[in-house]
């Protein structure tokens, strides 16, 4: 039992992605190895109020048996959002950072996305507090997380990807002009430090453009604008120390492209696990997700997302859209999925994540 590693599993957090956090979180924790791991969760409320339970002891014979594969209760984004609003009595409750205790364990597994998660700074807290975590570290975090950072670095390594221009807040009422000659329509709005496709629109019209910038704009001191390339979307992981796991082909069957929506409401979306592209393609995808990864200076795991437009521009017709550091990782999300086509279970995936961060830390 005392050989048992604790693990604190991070979930909900401060960013619009809070939901999809609860869902990636309390799958986690109940997918890790028993026989190797005493998982307990670690609540996030949206401004920023920590939860947590007692840790175990895994010097404890008695208590490392008792709760061998528990969630404490928390064994559904449901549950855990219960939790976040009315904490057990007996759970420690803090508000970010103004810790008088701390959930100290071996590692903390994080089941976050978005903003205060998987942009650097709760990593960079982790660092200077000593404690091991799972992923990419604060530098790589914060160049992925920021968009506009991450399509400059692409620039630089010669990595294919759309062309585009950056706005400050004093351009956005003056800009329609410019753009509609420079992109033409449609073209793409983004928050460069949104998430899950939130924070971002096509604009297809002058009047879409106008909201967009608007809306967009009003929560972000920089916006992204990119030429819109229309062709077929897909998405290729990169894991540690893993063979290159398959790519997968992403068809929205109701909307125009792989929105909120469409990521994470059933039946909106089709994937498909190897995806349906040309072998060389399949191929490429790999290596450039590889790229990616390490020209972001990402570690332990990611996913580079894609659009297949062959001939744009006369291209090779690959064009990366983004990458992400803390992809979804509910039971079904899009790695999960590739890794199990690669052979690798959920389980056996949270496992391969934790031992290449402890590896990292090391």
């Amino acid at each position: 039992m005392a050989d048992k590693k604790t693990v604190g599993v991070l979930m909900g957090g401060i960013s619009p992605e809070h939901p999809v956090s609860l869902v990636s979180g309390s799958g986690m924790l109940k997918n890790l190895d028993p026989d190797r791991y005493l998982g307990f969760p670690i609540l996030i409320s949206k401004d920023n109020v920590w939860t947590w339970p007692e840790v175990p002891d895994t010097a404890t014979s008695a208590s490392a048996a008792s709760r061998p594969a528990d969630t404490y209760g928390v064994d559904s984004a449901e549950k855990a959002a219960a939790f976040i609003a009315t904490p057990p009595v007996d759970w420690n409750v803090a508000r970010f950072p103004d810790f008088q205790v701390f959930p100290r364990c071996d590692i903390m597994l994080i089941g976050l996305h978005g903003v205060g998660g998987e942009d650097g700074r709760l990593q960079g807290f982790f660092e200077l507090a000593g404690q091991a975590y799972t992923g990419s570290g604060s530098l790589g975090s914060a160049l992925a997380m920021d968009k506009i950072t991450a399509k400059r670095i692409y620039q630089s390594a010669g990595i294919p990807t759309a062309r585009y221009r950056v706005l400050s807040k004093g351009e956005y009422a003056s800009a329609r002009a410019g753009l509609e000659k420079e992109f033409g329509y449609p073209m793409v709005i983004k928050n460069p430090l949104g998430g899950s496709s939130i924070g971002m629109g096509i604009a297809r019209t002058a009047a879409d453009l106008d909201a967009l910038l608007s809306s967009l704009g009003a929560d972000s001191p920089r916006l992204l604008v990119e030429e819109f390339i229309k062709g077929r979307e897909g998405t290729c992981g990169v894991i540690a120390n893993f063979p290159p796991v398959p790519p997968t082909e992403i068809r929205p069957t109701q909307d125009s492209f792989f929105n909120f929506e469409a990521k994470y409401k059933q039946g909106r979306t089709e994937e498909i696990t190897p995806a349906g592209f040309p072998p060389e393609i399949l191929s490429e995808m790999q290596s450039i997700a590889a790229r990616c990864h390490d020209a972001l200076q990402l570690s332990v795991y990611s996913r580079t997302d894609f659009i297949y437009a062959p001939g744009f521009r006369g291209d090779g017709g690959l064009f990366v859209l983004e990458t992400n550091n803390l992809p979804g990782f509910t039971p079904t999300s899009l790695l999960p999925q590739a890794a199990a086509h690669a052979g690798l279970s959920y389980g056996g995936l949270l496992t391969k994540v934790i031992e290449e961060s402890f590896a990292k830390h090391a």
